[in-house]
């Protein structure tokens, strides 16, 4: 009996262990993901600096208000709309990269998907990717061109 008892408690205690050490490698991993998530974002936000050093935050306004109502943009407007698309799909990309490391609610990437598939809609955001899409994410660029697939052909402005 009392070896019985003394062999269920070594069982027991293995087993408790062995769980144990199950949830210390889940948490290692929870805290690697968040460690990376950190990281992209401290990235992402150096990235998005560089973007709006370079923007003239005066003109932007005025250029998207010029490209909503189909009205010419000038050069300089042209450049401009260009950076802010970079820098909304910079943020765009780090968005979908924490809802891929599950650091971002479903719901909420759908809202952004939505954003994204207006977005695209606008010839000068379509030039943008055209010509940016090199600087993104490999996962961001496949789930813009999912995006792309669903609006199919985009009649001419």
């Amino acid at each position: 009996m009392e070896h019985r008892m003394r062999l269920i408690i070594e069982l027991i205690s293995a087993a408790a262990i062995i769980v144990s050490l199950v949830f210390l490698g889940i948490e290692a991993n929870q805290s690697n993901q968040l460690a990376k998530a950190t990281i992209r974002q401290a990235l992402n936000e150096t990235d998005m600096e560089i973007y709006r050093v370079q923007m003239d935050e005066e003109i932007i306004p005025h250029a998207l208000y010029k490209n909503d109502n189909n009205l010419p943009l000038n050069d300089y407007e042209q450049y401009n709309v260009n950076l802010y698309n970079v820098y909304n799909f910079r943020d765009f990309d780090n968005s979908f990269y924490q809802y891929r490391i599950g650091l971002f609610e479903q719901s909420d990437w759908l809202a952004y998907r939505r954003i994204i598939k207006s977005l695209l809609r606008d010839p000068t955001v379509l030039k943008m990717w055209d010509n940016q899409s090199h600087v993104f994410s490999k996962e961001f660029k496949l789930e813009v061109e999912l995006i792309l697939g669903e609006i199919g052909p985009l009649p001419a402005k």
